[in-house]
């Protein structure tokens, strides 16, 4: 319990009628104003521009590894890391093909690793983007193995898929470190702090549901049940029983899959604390949903000719970043619900019970007696509790 003396010219509410946001801690960094109103982080365009750089070539990496895939060029080099002997670019179109995804991924693991450098040295005390980019960079490192063990084992599917699906892990690790970069947390506030568990889940459903589509999209074209089920949406009755099966698990998903982004595309839009950032990937997550799921009708009718399949497989992967990306706005646009909230809030309507109403009441009370004493002629000691 303590002692505020009031002035008798004083005016307003009281610090116990209104308290607000709480003050950055002395010589914190202050986040930089985006178009959107989201502020833009405590970090320079050179690491922004490395952030987004490591995104870019990890796509860039994924489209041209499926080109390989389609193209049957995996073993174009029969060594590795050296391309059959040789450094450089040599042999057949299939080598040069293998050979130049090769010198991409290096490309990404310089990126990856330059971008958690500059996080150790700069962004130390910011877990979200040090966690994401030393996450990044150890995925990288597994895909690397991965790759000699796809080289090894002659391009065995479960290799391919465990490759695909790393490649799509650090795409996604990037991703975060982007958003963590680009956009910080938002303060939770009031609703939006009681609503961030629900948008959180939302967005955590949606990640996983679209990456367990990518590794049954991967199982559906190795084990060929593309070309057992030519029908689309519904496959018809004649195929191989277990693959039918596995056609209809891989659909099945993708609708719970479209449900899911539609939901968070939807709750982006109209969630405030996102504002034009959140309006804009919920916009890229339908179009990129209407994208794949028309040429994922496309590969299941024309016998899943290669180009399909590389478009179907570029479209998804875009539609990956963005739906991780989406998820991780909403997240951190809703902010650690409760951390940051005012130091007084107003409980929710009918949720004040108990000891929270009591002292609601008292916080009125005590409001009411300061704002009726702040014209009296002598200053009076209100006991604040």
């Amino acid at each position: 319990m303590s002692q505020h003396q009031l002035s008798p010219n004083s005016a307003g509410p009281s610090p116990v009628a209104a308290a607000g946001p709480p003050e950055p801690a002395p010589g914190a960094a202050r986040a930089r104003s985006a178009p959107d109103g989201l502020p833009r982080g405590p970090y320079g365009r050179s690491f922004r521009v490395l952030t987004a750089a490591s995104l870019i070539f990890a796509y860039l990496l994924i489209v041209l590894g499926d080109t390989v895939r389609v193209t049957e060029s995996g073993m174009g080099c029969r060594s590795w890391p050296l391309c059959n002997g040789q450094l450089g670019l040599a042999g057949n179109y299939h080598a040069m093909l293998e050979q130049s995804h090769r010198y991409l991924a290096a490309v990404v693991t310089i990126l990856v690793a330059a971008t958690f450098a500059v996080a150790w040295r700069r962004a130390r005390g910011d877990r979200p983007v040090l966690w994401s980019a030393g996450a990044a960079l150890g995925l990288i490192g597994i895909q690397v193995l991965l790759g000699a063990l796809t080289v090894f084992a002659r391009n065995a599917g479960w290799t391919v898929i465990l490759h695909l699906a790393g490649a799509w892990l650090v795409a996604g690790a990037v991703t975060l470190t982007v958003m963590a970069v680009w956009r910080p947390a938002v303060p939770a506030r009031d609703s939006a702090a009681r609503r961030a568990p629900r948008v959180s889940g939302l967005g955590m459903a949606t990640v996983v549901s679209l990456f367990a589509l990518s590794v049954s999209g991967m199982l559906v074209l190795h084990e060929g049940a593309s070309t057992a089920c030519p029908g689309w949406p519904v496959c018809g009755l004649g195929g191989p029983a277990p693959l039918l099966t596995l056609q209809y698990l891989h659909r099945s998903l993708a609708l719970v899959t479209a449900v899911f982004i539609t939901a968070a595309a939807a709750r982006a839009w109209r969630y405030r604390q996102a504002r034009r950032a959140g309006r804009v990937l919920a916009a890229a997550a339908l179009i990129l949903l209407a994208g794949t799921v028309t040429f994922g009708a496309i590969v299941a009718t024309t016998g899943a000719p290669p180009a399909s399949q590389d478009l179907h497989l570029a479209i998804g992967s875009a539609l990956w970043i963005t739906v991780v990306a989406l998820a991780s706005l909403l997240t951190r646009a809703a902010g650690r619900a409760g951390a940051d909230t005012p130091a007084v809030a107003a409980p929710a309507r009918g949720a004040a019970t108990g000891r929270q109403a009591g002292e609601h009441s008292i916080r009125s009370a005590v409001s009411e007696v300061v704002e009726n004493c702040g014209d009296a002629p002598h200053s009076r000691a209100i006991s604040a509790y």
